[in-house]
């Protein structure tokens, strides 16, 4: 359930949700990384490019208007940090990161489920099948879904420069990580995808 703040938002729907994790997923407990916070712990957000989260080449995907990262978003985490989760910048940008799994909650703006805070869930688990509402997804997603060079291969999703998933592999052939595969893309508004992560 969203506690929403504002009237606006009653109508506001999660936008990631598991299908089939029953038994193949579940919500691994973390933290926000610090540099998500300004010094009076208010949510910081977007986390612009150049800023060390890792290094961006592009800012943390916000839901337009609300100022809110959004379920579904890649997460990552790097050896010896803990409990600490960051958004993906990309798998280009990954230096010791790996993608960990899916963001479950809404994070800052007129949506934040965290208050003052810091605990996030993120969802993971290989096979697990999971649905995602646009805008928490590229749409490139659903483009590569009904390429006619894809019929009955399964498309790849990788981790996007602004931590959505994305169907563009990325340039650098070193730290490729499929995060998820495609399993099914509704129009625009929403995809369906087996989490490998």
């Amino acid at each position: 359930m969203i506690r929403a703040r504002d009237l606006r938002n009653k109508h506001q729907k999660r936008t990631l949700r598991a299908l089939y994790g029953q038994t193949q997923a579940y919500p691994f407990a973390g933290k926000l990384d610090d540099s998500f916070r300004s010094t009076d712990d208010s949510i910081v957000l977007p986390v612009v490019s150049g800023s060390a989260n890792p290094a961006r080449t592009a800012a943390a995907f916000t839901i337009p208007n609300k100022n809110t990262l959004p379920p579904g978003l890649v997460m990552v985490k790097a050896p010896g940090t803990g409990d600490k989760f960051k958004v993906a910048a990309g798998n280009d940008a990954l230096t010791g990161e790996r993608p960990f799994g899916l963001l479950a909650n809404f994070v800052g703006g007129e949506l934040d489920e965290l208050g003052e805070d810091n605990e996030i869930g993120v969802w993971r688990g290989p096979d697990a099948v999971f649905e995602i509402l646009a805008p928490a997804f590229n749409p490139d997603c659903a483009t590569a879904f009904s390429n006619a060079s894809n019929a009955g291969a399964p498309v790849a999703l990788y981790a996007g420069a602004d931590g959505r998933l994305t169907a563009t592999p990325p340039v650098s052939t070193t730290n490729v990580v499929v995060v998820a595969h495609l399993l099914e893309a509704v129009g625009t508004s929403r995809i369906v995808v087996d989490l490998r992560v």
